[in-house]
């Protein structure tokens, strides 16, 4: 991601949790740990140790190591039908401060892992579903260029397209949205709904804030502060999903790519679902979805934007589990 100021808000917020940034470089996160970008997504990480052509891994640029103990799972995933997706990445997962490893060049992304919500189910079929987030959000959700989907998901097969909106814009980090007055709110929406435009009923919320290495005491606040003002700007929601950004195969860093970035750390993972267990039904946990390669899913060296091929996977990944979650 290009090179982007912090939002006001969140500085003392950082200052409180000991989070230091540095300057980023190319794309919407950039290489290193300045506050603002494009946004991960939540849920607990799936690093694999599975077959497959792996690359070898390399370590993160940004704002310096954290220790932590690397944790490991299988390296496929669960194909839209079901059965195990070809090619899971090999090689070791990330430890929480250095996201190093491996992974597949071939590793499918055709479906998404499934949301949580702290034991509640969904409040559904929703009248008018809002999406909030990032550049990377736009290139899946409506086919933002360069690199947006060719079928979108709001032209995917089976999506309503009448009961999905969306506000996305690049950088338009977590505390943006926290911030009532800021001019995130004021971006046009992209297809309308139907009905309830103004007052949509569940809320799609992509979340993302630098430095990678934020604790999650910090994402906590984070996320609760945008989950505050996300309710007071919409009175009628009725459920806010929480999502990352989409992630490398398996949650591994692949090897060509040095933008920590495309993985969520472990801290990320855990204060989304601290959220939702504690927000009484309210929020839950958005599904997990990831690239489909290593080496032709990022439009740019060293970045999360996507090709339209990643896009388009992405697209069919979230169709596929709000289809089904309507």
């Amino acid at each position: 991601m290009r090179n982007r100021t912090r939002a006001g808000l969140l500085v003392s917020i950082l200052v409180a949790t000991g989070c230091s940034a540095s300057p980023g470089s190319s794309g919407q996160t950039g290489s290193g740990a300045s506050a603002g970008g494009s946004g991960a997504v939540g849920g607990p990480g799936n690093p694999g140790t599975g077959s497959g052509a792996g690359n070898s891994g390399v370590s993160n640029s940004g704002a310096g190591p954290t220790t932590g103990s690397p944790s490991t799972m299988s390296g496929s995933l669960v194909g839209v039908t079901g059965s195990p997706a070809s090619g899971a990445g090999s090689g070791s997962t990330s430890p929480t401060g250095g996201g190093t490893g491996s992974a597949s060049g071939a590793s499918s992304g055709s479906a998404p892992s499934g949301g949580t919500d702290g034991g509640t189910n969904s409040g559904g079929p929703f009248t008018c579903n809002l999406v909030l987030g990032l550049f990377t959000t736009g290139q899946w959700f409506s086919g933002t260029n360069p690199g947006g989907a060719s079928t979108p998901f709001i032209k995917f097969a089976g999506v309503d397209t009448t009961k999905w909106e969306g506000k996305t814009q690049k950088y338009s980090f977590i505390e943006k949205w926290a911030n009532p007055t800021d001019p995130v709110w004021a971006i046009p929406m992209v297809n309308p709904c139907a009905q309830n435009s103004t007052a949509p009923d569940r809320v799609v919320f992509v979340g993302h804030h630098q430095p990678w290495e934020t604790t999650q005491a910090a994402w906590e606040m984070l996320l609760n502060s945008a989950i505050a003002t996300i309710k007071a700007k919409y009175p009628s929601v009725k459920e806010i999903d929480i999502l990352t950004m989409g992630r490398a195969p398996n949650n591994v860093q692949c090897a060509n790519n040095n933008d920590k970035y495309t993985i969520i750390s472990p801290a990320e993972e855990a204060a989304y679902q601290a959220v939702a267990d504690a927000s009484g039904g309210l929020v839950k946990v958005g599904p997990k979805y990831f690239v489909p390669d290593c080496n032709n899913s990022y439009i740019f060296a060293n970045d999360t934007d996507y090709t339209t091929s990643a896009s388009n996977a992405l697209a069919m990944q979230l169709a596929t589990y709000y289809i089904a979650h309507p």
